[in-house]
């Protein structure tokens, strides 16, 4: 049964931020101008025109409320439980920490406040086979790999996956910074080498000793802007 305090909370995404905007005085032009999304993006989550709006577009909106991105979605009844720093905050989910490269170096460190994103653990478990300690998050740069990966697209990367072996898309550190190519393992060389694909046709597919590409590991998800 749910708690009197929560009766009148509802239940779809939209109309859950419709009650947020109203309690906190917002018009959807001025919640869109702090979340640095279009308007229009707002106005559709609201009338349920957009039934699977994107999820890095929801985080900016949660955030600009003050909410977390598992209650707006309607996986959690309180508006604040989900978000980073809480002490009640539930046990299934997981602040993922992002991948960044600078000039020379590869970090793991928790994204900035306001861009930290919550997963659910036995979502992670149960639908991408990945151990949730394991999951890093980045956003794809350049075209290499479209029109399987776009420009801006957020995607998981599993880090205990560095064998490419079965073939798949990988996240690699160059020396300059993180790309996506899908790899090939060429199995019958010694030493072992792999073939670096990009779906892009206009980059070239090129082979090298495997010891010599840094392979952070395997995407195994991915979440784009609409």
């Amino acid at each position: 049964m749910t708690p009197k305090h929560l009766a009148h909370v509802p239940n779809s995404i939209g109309s859950r931020l419709k009650y947020e905007m109203r309690k906190q005085g917002l018009t959807s032009t001025e919640l869109a101008r702090r979340s640095e999304v279009k308007t229009s993006f707002i106005y559709d989550v609201i009338s349920g025109k957009s039934a699977n709006p994107s999820t890095v577009k929801l985080a900016r909106v949660a955030d600009s409320l003050g909410i977390s991105l598992a209650y707006l979605a309607g996986y959690e009844s309180s508006a604040t439980a989900g978000l980073s720093g809480i002490k009640n905050q539930p046990t299934d989910y997981i602040s993922v920490p992002s991948l960044s490269a600078e000039g020379t170096k590869l970090s793991s460190s928790l994204r900035i406040e306001g861009e930290t994103y919550q997963f659910r653990k036995s979502w992670i478990s149960k639908q991408l086979s990945a151990r949730p300690e394991d999951v890093r998050l980045t956003v794809m740069r350049g075209d290499s790999m479209e029109p399987t990966l776009h420009h801006n697209d957020m995607v998981l990367v599993d880090t205990s996956k560095t064998m490419p072996s079965p073939p798949g898309i990988f996240i690699l550190y160059d020396g300059f910074g993180l790309v996506a190519k899908r790899l090939e393992l060429m199995g019958d060389h010694q030493p072992s080498s792999v073939r670096v694909i990009s779906d892009n046709t206009k980059y070239s597919t090129y082979e090298c000793a495997l010891d010599d590409i840094r392979i952070v590991g395997r995407v195994i998800w991915f979440s784009r802007e609409i």
